[in-house]
Protein backbone atom coordinates (compact mmCIF):
# COMPACT_ATOMS: atom_id res chain seq x y z
CA UNK A 1 0.00 0.00 0.00
CA UNK A 2 1.27 3.27 -1.20
CA UNK A 3 1.31 5.99 1.62
CA UNK A 4 2.12 9.69 1.10
CA UNK A 5 5.61 10.43 2.01
CA UNK A 6 6.37 14.13 3.22
CA UNK A 7 8.69 15.75 1.45
CA UNK A 8 11.75 16.87 2.64
CA UNK A 9 11.83 19.80 5.30
CA UNK A 10 11.76 23.21 3.07
CA UNK A 11 13.74 26.22 3.46
CA UNK A 12 10.50 28.41 4.26
CA UNK A 13 12.32 30.53 6.65
CA UNK A 14 12.28 34.43 5.64
CA UNK A 15 15.71 36.49 7.09
CA UNK A 16 16.78 39.51 7.63
CA UNK A 17 19.51 40.35 5.20
CA UNK A 18 22.44 42.92 6.00
CA UNK A 19 22.45 45.73 2.93
CA UNK A 20 25.65 44.21 2.12
CA UNK A 21 24.85 40.77 1.86
CA UNK A 22 22.27 39.38 -0.65
CA UNK A 23 20.73 35.83 -1.11
CA UNK A 24 22.01 33.98 -4.14
CA UNK A 25 19.13 34.56 -6.88
CA UNK A 26 18.04 30.94 -7.07
CA UNK A 27 17.65 30.85 -3.09
CA UNK A 28 14.03 29.20 -1.99
CA UNK A 29 12.39 31.77 0.35
CA UNK A 30 8.83 32.16 1.62
CA UNK A 31 9.20 35.21 -0.74
CA UNK A 32 9.45 33.21 -3.76
CA UNK A 33 8.21 29.71 -3.54
CA UNK A 34 4.60 29.80 -3.28
CA UNK A 35 4.18 29.97 -7.09
CA UNK A 36 2.80 26.86 -8.24
CA UNK A 37 0.50 24.24 -7.50
CA UNK A 38 3.20 21.62 -6.79
CA UNK A 39 4.84 24.50 -4.60
CA UNK A 40 1.57 24.41 -2.78
CA UNK A 41 1.53 20.72 -2.26
CA UNK A 42 5.22 20.35 -1.23
CA UNK A 43 4.33 22.96 1.18
CA UNK A 44 1.37 21.27 2.89
CA UNK A 45 3.77 18.08 2.79
CA UNK A 46 6.11 19.83 5.15
CA UNK A 47 3.56 20.94 7.15
CA UNK A 48 2.37 17.31 8.30
CA UNK A 49 6.20 16.14 8.48
CA UNK A 50 6.53 17.29 12.20
CA UNK A 51 4.20 15.15 13.39
CA UNK A 52 7.17 12.83 12.84
CA UNK A 53 9.31 14.29 15.24
CA UNK A 54 10.23 13.65 18.97
CA UNK A 55 8.09 14.68 20.80
CA UNK A 56 4.94 13.77 18.78
CA UNK A 57 4.01 10.71 17.16
CA UNK A 58 8.14 9.59 18.24
CA UNK A 59 8.72 9.55 22.31
CA UNK A 60 5.55 11.96 22.77
CA UNK A 61 2.04 11.48 22.80
CA UNK A 62 2.08 7.21 23.51
CA UNK A 63 4.54 7.96 26.14
CA UNK A 64 2.79 10.58 27.84
CA UNK A 65 -0.45 9.09 27.26
CA UNK A 66 0.53 5.58 28.80
CA UNK A 67 3.71 6.12 31.16
CA UNK A 68 2.03 8.75 33.15
CA UNK A 69 -0.81 7.28 33.39
CA UNK A 70 0.62 4.58 35.11
CA UNK A 71 -0.17 1.64 32.25
CA UNK A 72 3.60 1.31 31.33
CA UNK A 73 6.94 2.80 32.44
CA UNK A 74 10.08 3.12 30.63
CA UNK A 75 13.25 0.96 31.83
CA UNK A 76 14.36 3.61 34.23
CA UNK A 77 17.83 4.82 32.34
CA UNK A 78 16.32 8.15 30.93
CA UNK A 79 16.36 10.51 33.32
CA UNK A 80 13.73 12.42 31.26
CA UNK A 81 10.89 10.06 30.94
CA UNK A 82 11.66 8.72 34.54
CA UNK A 83 11.26 12.60 35.50
CA UNK A 84 7.82 12.71 33.18
CA UNK A 85 6.15 9.70 34.55
CA UNK A 86 7.02 10.19 38.36
CA UNK A 87 5.73 13.93 37.80
CA UNK A 88 9.22 15.16 39.14
CA UNK A 89 9.59 17.21 35.83
CA UNK A 90 11.10 20.60 35.55
CA UNK A 91 11.20 23.47 32.71
CA UNK A 92 14.64 22.02 31.39
CA UNK A 93 13.13 18.31 30.41
CA UNK A 94 14.28 18.25 26.78
CA UNK A 95 11.60 15.54 26.06
CA UNK A 96 8.63 18.11 27.01
CA UNK A 97 10.56 21.27 24.87
CA UNK A 98 10.64 18.67 21.39
CA UNK A 99 6.69 18.45 22.36
CA UNK A 100 6.11 22.29 22.21
CA UNK A 101 8.55 22.50 19.60
CA UNK A 102 7.01 20.01 17.33
CA UNK A 103 4.05 20.87 17.61
CA UNK A 104 4.77 24.50 16.69
CA UNK A 105 6.56 23.78 13.62
CA UNK A 106 3.38 22.17 12.56
CA UNK A 107 1.49 25.49 13.07
CA UNK A 108 4.38 27.63 11.77
CA UNK A 109 3.94 25.65 8.64
CA UNK A 110 0.40 25.39 8.63
CA UNK A 111 0.34 29.61 9.19
CA UNK A 112 2.59 29.65 5.85
CA UNK A 113 0.56 27.66 3.97
CA UNK A 114 -2.84 29.32 4.39
CA UNK A 115 -1.03 32.85 3.83
CA UNK A 116 0.31 32.32 1.06
CA UNK A 117 -1.06 29.50 -0.98
CA UNK A 118 -4.32 31.56 -1.68
CA UNK A 119 -2.76 33.88 -4.40
CA UNK A 120 -1.25 31.14 -5.88
CA UNK A 121 -2.80 30.29 -9.77
CA UNK A 122 -3.84 26.59 -9.34
CA UNK A 123 -7.22 24.19 -9.80
CA UNK A 124 -9.50 25.58 -7.03
CA UNK A 125 -10.64 22.31 -5.70
CA UNK A 126 -6.81 21.28 -5.20
CA UNK A 127 -6.45 24.45 -3.38
CA UNK A 128 -9.79 24.70 -1.23
CA UNK A 129 -8.16 20.73 -0.09
CA UNK A 130 -4.47 22.40 0.83
CA UNK A 131 -6.12 25.23 2.73
CA UNK A 132 -8.47 22.71 5.04
CA UNK A 133 -5.38 20.45 5.46
CA UNK A 134 -3.55 23.34 6.98
CA UNK A 135 -6.58 24.38 8.82
CA UNK A 136 -6.66 20.43 10.31
CA UNK A 137 -3.37 20.37 10.90
CA UNK A 138 -2.91 23.64 13.00
CA UNK A 139 -5.98 22.46 14.91
CA UNK A 140 -4.46 19.57 15.69
CA UNK A 141 -1.44 20.93 17.09
CA UNK A 142 -3.39 23.32 19.40
CA UNK A 143 -5.16 20.35 20.07
CA UNK A 144 -2.72 18.78 22.26
CA UNK A 145 -0.93 21.64 23.00
CA UNK A 146 -3.40 22.36 25.09
CA UNK A 147 -3.63 19.28 26.66
CA UNK A 148 0.24 18.93 27.14
CA UNK A 149 0.66 22.79 28.64
CA UNK A 150 -2.93 24.39 28.94
CA UNK A 151 -2.59 28.12 28.16
CA UNK A 152 -0.28 28.58 25.22
CA UNK A 153 0.45 31.84 22.43
CA UNK A 154 -2.38 31.29 19.65
CA UNK A 155 -0.14 32.33 16.58
CA UNK A 156 -2.59 32.23 13.30
CA UNK A 157 0.12 34.19 10.87
CA UNK A 158 3.67 33.22 10.06
CA UNK A 159 6.28 35.16 12.08
CA UNK A 160 9.27 36.01 10.76
CA UNK A 161 10.18 39.41 12.37
CA UNK A 162 11.97 39.24 16.07
CA UNK A 163 9.20 41.53 17.46
CA UNK A 164 6.53 39.07 16.55
CA UNK A 165 7.58 36.43 18.43
CA UNK A 166 7.54 38.02 21.65
CA UNK A 167 4.17 36.55 22.19
CA UNK A 168 1.99 35.83 25.25
CA UNK A 169 0.20 32.72 26.25
CA UNK A 170 -3.29 32.96 25.26
CA UNK A 171 -6.41 31.36 27.37
CA UNK A 172 -7.00 27.97 26.73
CA UNK A 173 -10.83 28.86 25.82
CA UNK A 174 -9.79 31.45 23.18
CA UNK A 175 -7.43 28.49 21.88
CA UNK A 176 -10.05 25.92 22.01
CA UNK A 177 -12.50 28.56 19.93
CA UNK A 178 -9.73 28.63 17.02
CA UNK A 179 -9.58 24.65 17.24
CA UNK A 180 -13.09 24.50 16.63
CA UNK A 181 -13.21 26.95 14.30
CA UNK A 182 -10.40 25.21 12.01
CA UNK A 183 -11.79 21.68 12.24
CA UNK A 184 -15.12 23.02 11.14
CA UNK A 185 -13.12 25.01 8.26
CA UNK A 186 -11.25 21.73 7.37
CA UNK A 187 -14.41 19.49 7.17
CA UNK A 188 -15.84 21.52 4.34
CA UNK A 189 -13.05 21.42 1.77
CA UNK A 190 -11.31 17.90 2.72
CA UNK A 191 -12.64 14.79 1.06
CA UNK A 192 -13.86 11.40 2.37
CA UNK A 193 -11.23 9.28 1.14
CA UNK A 194 -8.21 9.63 -0.93
CA UNK A 195 -6.43 7.77 -4.30
CA UNK A 196 -3.83 5.34 -3.04
CA UNK A 197 -0.75 7.91 -4.02
CA UNK A 198 -2.74 10.37 -1.29
CA UNK A 199 -3.25 7.92 1.59
CA UNK A 200 -2.49 9.59 5.00
CA UNK A 201 -4.00 13.24 4.39
CA UNK A 202 -6.17 14.36 6.54
CA UNK A 203 -10.21 13.69 5.59
CA UNK A 204 -13.09 14.91 6.20
CA UNK A 205 -14.10 12.70 8.59
CA UNK A 206 -10.65 12.85 10.40
CA UNK A 207 -11.98 16.45 10.98
CA UNK A 208 -15.26 16.19 11.92
CA UNK A 209 -13.96 13.06 14.74
CA UNK A 210 -11.23 15.38 16.25
CA UNK A 211 -13.82 18.31 16.20
CA UNK A 212 -16.17 15.91 18.03
CA UNK A 213 -13.57 14.66 20.58
CA UNK A 214 -12.46 18.25 21.23
CA UNK A 215 -16.62 18.99 22.43
CA UNK A 216 -16.39 15.83 24.72
CA UNK A 217 -12.90 17.46 26.39
CA UNK A 218 -15.71 20.28 26.41
CA UNK A 219 -18.11 18.01 27.78
CA UNK A 220 -20.27 19.60 25.24
CA UNK A 221 -21.97 16.37 24.82
CA UNK A 222 -24.95 16.77 22.60
CA UNK A 223 -22.25 18.25 19.97
CA UNK A 224 -19.98 15.50 20.23
CA UNK A 225 -22.58 12.94 20.08
CA UNK A 226 -23.90 15.06 16.78
CA UNK A 227 -20.55 15.37 15.91
CA UNK A 228 -19.50 11.56 15.78
CA UNK A 229 -23.32 10.97 14.23
CA UNK A 230 -21.98 12.81 11.09
CA UNK A 231 -18.92 10.20 10.58
CA UNK A 232 -20.66 7.49 11.98
CA UNK A 233 -23.40 8.06 8.94
CA UNK A 234 -20.65 8.97 6.81
CA UNK A 235 -20.54 5.05 6.40
CA UNK A 236 -16.41 5.77 5.34
CA UNK A 237 -15.07 3.86 8.73
CA UNK A 238 -15.63 0.01 10.06
CA UNK A 239 -14.03 -2.01 12.58
CA UNK A 240 -11.78 -4.40 11.23
CA UNK A 241 -12.43 -7.82 12.07
CA UNK A 242 -9.14 -8.67 13.47
CA UNK A 243 -8.19 -6.45 15.82
CA UNK A 244 -4.58 -6.77 15.04
CA UNK A 245 -5.03 -5.19 11.85
CA UNK A 246 -4.86 -1.57 13.35
CA UNK A 247 -1.27 -2.13 13.65
CA UNK A 248 0.35 -4.68 11.49
CA UNK A 249 2.37 -3.17 8.61
CA UNK A 250 0.15 -4.59 5.62
CA UNK A 251 -3.09 -3.49 6.70
CA UNK A 252 -2.09 0.19 7.62
CA UNK A 253 -4.69 2.67 6.71
CA UNK A 254 -7.67 0.48 6.75
CA UNK A 255 -10.88 1.36 7.17
CA UNK A 256 -11.18 1.70 11.04
CA UNK A 257 -8.05 4.40 10.45
CA UNK A 258 -9.49 7.88 10.81
CA UNK A 259 -5.84 9.83 11.39
CA UNK A 260 -2.18 8.32 11.39
CA UNK A 261 0.56 9.78 11.82
CA UNK A 262 2.72 8.62 8.20
CA UNK A 263 6.42 6.74 8.69
CA UNK A 264 8.81 5.38 5.79
CA UNK A 265 11.98 3.52 6.80
CA UNK A 266 15.20 3.85 4.69
CA UNK A 267 14.21 7.14 3.14
CA UNK A 268 16.76 9.30 5.21
CA UNK A 269 14.56 10.40 8.79
CA UNK A 270 11.01 9.62 7.79
CA UNK A 271 11.52 6.28 9.93
CA UNK A 272 9.96 5.50 13.31
CA UNK A 273 12.17 4.45 16.14
CA UNK A 274 9.10 2.81 18.26
CA UNK A 275 9.83 -0.93 17.19
CA UNK A 276 12.93 -0.94 19.00
CA UNK A 277 12.13 1.55 21.60
CA UNK A 278 8.79 -0.55 22.43
CA UNK A 279 10.37 -4.02 22.11
CA UNK A 280 11.23 -5.91 25.44
CA UNK A 281 14.72 -5.13 26.57
CA UNK A 282 17.61 -7.03 25.13
CA UNK A 283 14.36 -9.66 23.63
CA UNK A 284 15.87 -9.57 20.12
CA UNK A 285 12.59 -8.52 18.76
CA UNK A 286 14.62 -6.44 16.90
CA UNK A 287 18.06 -5.59 14.83
CA UNK A 288 18.72 -3.73 18.05
CA UNK A 289 17.59 -6.21 20.71
CA UNK A 290 15.38 -3.71 22.27
CA UNK A 291 14.96 -1.40 24.71
CA UNK A 292 12.13 -1.58 26.45
CA UNK A 293 11.05 1.90 27.38
CA UNK A 294 7.15 0.64 27.80
CA UNK A 295 6.78 -1.90 30.27
CA UNK A 296 3.34 -2.82 30.85
CA UNK A 297 2.43 -2.17 34.57
CA UNK A 298 0.63 -5.04 36.40
CA UNK A 299 -1.72 -2.99 37.08
CA UNK A 300 -2.92 -2.40 33.46
CA UNK A 301 -2.67 -6.33 33.04
CA UNK A 302 -5.04 -6.83 35.99
CA UNK A 303 -7.65 -4.52 34.01
CA UNK A 304 -8.08 -7.10 31.37
CA UNK A 305 -11.32 -9.45 31.63
CA UNK A 306 -9.86 -12.63 32.17
CA UNK A 307 -11.77 -13.84 28.63
CA UNK A 308 -10.55 -10.61 27.07
CA UNK A 309 -8.45 -11.80 24.04
CA UNK A 310 -7.51 -7.71 23.42
CA UNK A 311 -4.98 -8.69 26.60
CA UNK A 312 -2.91 -10.90 24.06
CA UNK A 313 -3.19 -8.19 21.17
CA UNK A 314 -1.32 -5.58 23.26
CA UNK A 315 0.49 -7.24 25.43
CA UNK A 316 3.53 -9.76 25.29
CA UNK A 317 3.34 -12.47 28.63
CA UNK A 318 5.36 -15.67 29.74
CA UNK A 319 5.52 -17.79 26.54
CA UNK A 320 4.18 -15.81 24.08
CA UNK A 321 6.42 -16.20 20.46
CA UNK A 322 7.27 -13.48 18.43
CA UNK A 323 8.91 -14.18 15.05
CA UNK A 324 10.15 -17.25 16.18
CA UNK A 325 11.42 -15.84 19.49
CA UNK A 326 9.79 -16.63 22.76
CA UNK A 327 9.33 -13.69 25.57
CA UNK A 328 11.35 -13.72 28.40
CA UNK A 329 9.68 -12.17 31.17
CA UNK A 330 12.90 -11.64 32.67
CA UNK A 331 13.28 -8.94 29.76
CA UNK A 332 10.90 -6.62 31.52
CA UNK A 333 10.97 -5.37 35.19
CA UNK A 334 7.23 -5.97 35.26
CA UNK A 335 7.38 -9.23 33.61
CA UNK A 336 5.40 -7.81 30.29
CA UNK A 337 6.12 -6.40 27.45
CA UNK A 338 4.19 -3.44 24.76
CA UNK A 339 2.62 -5.69 21.90
CA UNK A 340 1.28 -2.98 19.54
CA UNK A 341 3.93 -0.91 17.95
CA UNK A 342 6.59 -3.85 17.54
CA UNK A 343 6.83 -4.82 14.12
CA UNK A 344 10.15 -6.89 14.45
CA UNK A 345 12.77 -7.60 12.45
CA UNK A 346 11.67 -7.52 8.32
CA UNK A 347 12.90 -6.55 4.83
CA UNK A 348 11.97 -2.84 5.18
CA UNK A 349 12.71 -2.67 9.08
CA UNK A 350 16.13 -1.20 10.09
CA UNK A 351 17.77 0.02 13.04
CA UNK A 352 15.28 2.58 15.02
CA UNK A 353 14.14 3.15 11.53
CA UNK A 354 10.79 1.17 10.87
CA UNK A 355 7.37 2.01 9.02
CA UNK A 356 4.87 1.27 11.30
CA UNK A 357 2.69 4.68 11.59
CA UNK A 358 1.40 5.80 15.11
CA UNK A 359 -2.68 6.16 15.17
CA UNK A 360 -4.00 9.58 16.52
CA UNK A 361 -7.52 7.74 16.01
CA UNK A 362 -9.50 5.06 15.08
CA UNK A 363 -12.92 4.20 14.65
CA UNK A 364 -13.03 2.49 17.78
CA UNK A 365 -12.14 5.55 19.64
CA UNK A 366 -15.04 7.16 17.76
CA UNK A 367 -17.48 4.82 18.78
CA UNK A 368 -16.51 4.57 22.57
CA UNK A 369 -16.51 8.78 22.45
CA UNK A 370 -19.97 8.07 20.36
CA UNK A 371 -21.45 5.87 23.95
CA UNK A 372 -19.74 8.38 26.10
CA UNK A 373 -21.37 11.17 24.60
CA UNK A 374 -24.59 9.63 24.17
CA UNK A 375 -24.51 8.36 28.50
CA UNK A 376 -23.44 11.03 29.48
CA UNK A 377 -26.65 13.53 27.50
CA UNK A 378 -28.85 11.08 29.66
CA UNK A 379 -29.45 8.74 26.42
CA UNK A 380 -27.97 5.84 28.61
CA UNK A 381 -30.60 3.13 26.61
CA UNK A 382 -28.87 4.32 22.87
CA UNK A 383 -25.09 4.64 24.19
CA UNK A 384 -25.16 0.87 24.72
CA UNK A 385 -25.15 0.27 20.81
CA UNK A 386 -21.82 1.72 19.80
CA UNK A 387 -19.74 -0.24 22.88
CA UNK A 388 -21.27 -3.36 22.06
CA UNK A 389 -20.30 -2.84 18.58
CA UNK A 390 -16.58 -2.89 19.90
CA UNK A 391 -17.08 -5.15 22.12
CA UNK A 392 -18.08 -7.40 19.00
CA UNK A 393 -15.49 -7.21 16.92
CA UNK A 394 -15.26 -10.72 15.31
CA UNK A 395 -11.60 -11.52 16.92
CA UNK A 396 -12.89 -10.26 20.32
CA UNK A 397 -16.74 -12.05 20.75
CA UNK A 398 -17.54 -10.08 24.14
CA UNK A 399 -20.80 -10.40 25.88
CA UNK A 400 -23.25 -8.08 25.33
CA UNK A 401 -23.59 -4.93 27.76
CA UNK A 402 -26.63 -5.53 30.21
CA UNK A 403 -29.48 -2.95 29.14
CA UNK A 404 -30.09 -2.47 33.07
CA UNK A 405 -27.07 -0.71 33.69
CA UNK A 406 -27.46 3.24 34.86
CA UNK A 407 -26.11 6.06 33.46
CA UNK A 408 -23.48 6.09 36.92
CA UNK A 409 -22.90 2.76 35.97
CA UNK A 410 -22.39 2.47 32.02
CA UNK A 411 -19.87 5.97 32.76
CA UNK A 412 -17.26 3.24 34.45
CA UNK A 413 -17.90 0.80 31.85
CA UNK A 414 -16.73 3.36 29.24
CA UNK A 415 -13.43 4.27 31.29
CA UNK A 416 -12.71 0.37 31.83
CA UNK A 417 -13.48 0.16 28.29
CA UNK A 418 -11.98 2.85 26.68
CA UNK A 419 -8.79 1.30 28.61
CA UNK A 420 -8.91 -1.94 27.27
CA UNK A 421 -9.55 -1.60 23.83
CA UNK A 422 -6.76 1.67 22.92
CA UNK A 423 -4.38 0.26 25.76
CA UNK A 424 -0.99 1.55 24.98
CA UNK A 425 -1.86 3.88 22.35
CA UNK A 426 -1.39 7.00 24.26
CA UNK A 427 -5.12 7.87 25.61
CA UNK A 428 -5.33 6.92 29.38
CA UNK A 429 -3.58 9.80 30.55
CA UNK A 430 -5.49 12.60 28.77
CA UNK A 431 -8.78 10.36 29.30
CA UNK A 432 -7.64 10.46 33.56
CA UNK A 433 -7.15 14.23 33.10
CA UNK A 434 -10.43 15.28 31.21
CA UNK A 435 -12.60 12.70 33.81
CA UNK A 436 -11.33 14.22 36.71
CA UNK A 437 -10.01 10.83 38.07
CA UNK A 438 -6.29 11.65 37.95
CA UNK A 439 -5.14 12.73 41.28
CA UNK A 440 -7.07 9.66 42.87
CA UNK A 441 -5.79 7.10 40.69
CA UNK A 442 -2.40 8.56 40.82
CA UNK A 443 -2.85 7.70 44.47
CA UNK A 444 -4.14 4.41 44.34
CA UNK A 445 -1.02 3.49 42.17
CA UNK A 446 1.42 4.88 44.84
CA UNK A 447 2.30 8.12 42.89
CA UNK A 448 2.68 10.03 45.34
CA UNK A 449 4.52 12.82 43.32
CA UNK A 450 1.79 14.10 41.91
CA UNK A 451 0.49 17.44 42.66
CA UNK A 452 -3.18 18.08 42.44
CA UNK A 453 -4.16 21.08 40.32
CA UNK A 454 -0.38 21.42 38.67
CA UNK A 455 0.83 17.60 37.45
CA UNK A 456 -1.99 17.92 35.08
CA UNK A 457 0.07 20.43 32.70
CA UNK A 458 3.46 20.32 31.99
CA UNK A 459 5.89 23.14 32.43
CA UNK A 460 6.36 25.54 30.01
CA UNK A 461 9.85 24.96 28.39
CA UNK A 462 12.48 27.60 30.19
CA UNK A 463 14.67 27.64 26.90
CA UNK A 464 11.16 29.25 25.22
CA UNK A 465 10.45 32.05 28.50
CA UNK A 466 14.91 32.56 27.98
CA UNK A 467 13.65 33.65 24.59
CA UNK A 468 10.45 35.32 24.99
CA UNK A 469 10.10 36.62 28.68
CA UNK A 470 6.37 37.76 27.72
CA UNK A 471 6.05 33.71 28.53
CA UNK A 472 4.86 33.35 31.92
CA UNK A 473 4.99 29.87 33.43
CA UNK A 474 2.06 27.19 34.69
CA UNK A 475 1.67 27.23 38.33
CA UNK A 476 3.77 25.22 40.30
CA UNK A 477 7.05 25.00 38.49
Amino acid sequence: MKKILVAAALCLAGCQNDFLEKQPLNAVTADNFYQTADDAVRAINAAYKPLMYNGVGQFGLAYYGNNQAGDSNTYGDDANWVAIENFTVNADNPAVRSSWTSLYQVVFRANLVLERVPAIAMDASLKARILAEASFLRGLSYHYLVLLFGDVPLITKPQFNASEFLVSRTPADQVYAQIVADFQAAEKSLPLTYAAADLGRATQGAARAFLAKVYLYRKQWAEAASKVKEVVDSRAYSLTDRYFDNFELATENNRESIFEIQYASFLGGLGNATNNYDAPRGSGFTLDGGYGWAQPTQNFVSSFAANDPRKGFTIFQAGDVFQGITFNPASSSTGYGSRKYVVGKGANIGRSDDPKNFILMRYADLLLMYAEALNESGKTAEALAPINQVRARPDVRLPALSSSLSQVQLRQVIKDERRVELGMEGHRWFDLVRWGDAAAFMRSIGKTNFREGISERFPIPQAERDVNPNLTQNTGY
